[in-house]
């Protein structure tokens, strides 16, 4: 069995090299992604890439990702979304689909202990 692929979608280039690394040494695959945009061909690469979960930060270059969270979902099930800010968004990413929420700042475990709840490897 293969393991997980994780797409992190971060445009904080420390923050995402940091968890990209956390989640290799835990045996996920990861594909890491600055933007959503143009988000018609970050949709299409998730959908060919078939990941089992996408995490990404509720803003985004100065653009809130309910939108793209809300279009993932009209167009692909089965993947699992962790969105993540540093307000406390929990109830808005819920209504447009995301299976969880972690407050920024957040440790290492909380993240990994979120992922591995969310596939069902906890």
């Amino acid at each position: 069995m293969s393991s997980p692929k994780v797409v992190l979608i971060e445009d904080d280039e420390t923050m995402r090299t940091l968890m990209g690394e956390l989640l290799r040494m835990e045996g996920y695959q990861v594909v890491s992604l600055a933007s959503i945009e143009p988000e018609d061909d970050v949709l299409r690469r998730l959908l060919e890439q078939k990941p089992d979960l996408v995490f990404l930060d509720v803003n985004i270059h100065g653009r809130d990702t309910f939108t793209f969270v809300r279009k993932l979902r009209s167009t692909r099930e089965g993947i699992r979304v962790l969105m993540s800010s540093g307000m406390p968004l929990e109830s808005e990413s819920a209504e447009v689909g995301a299976d969880g929420f972690l407050m920024k700042p957040f440790m290492p475990d909380e993240l990994l202990n979120k992922i591995h709840v969310l596939l069902g490897s906890a």
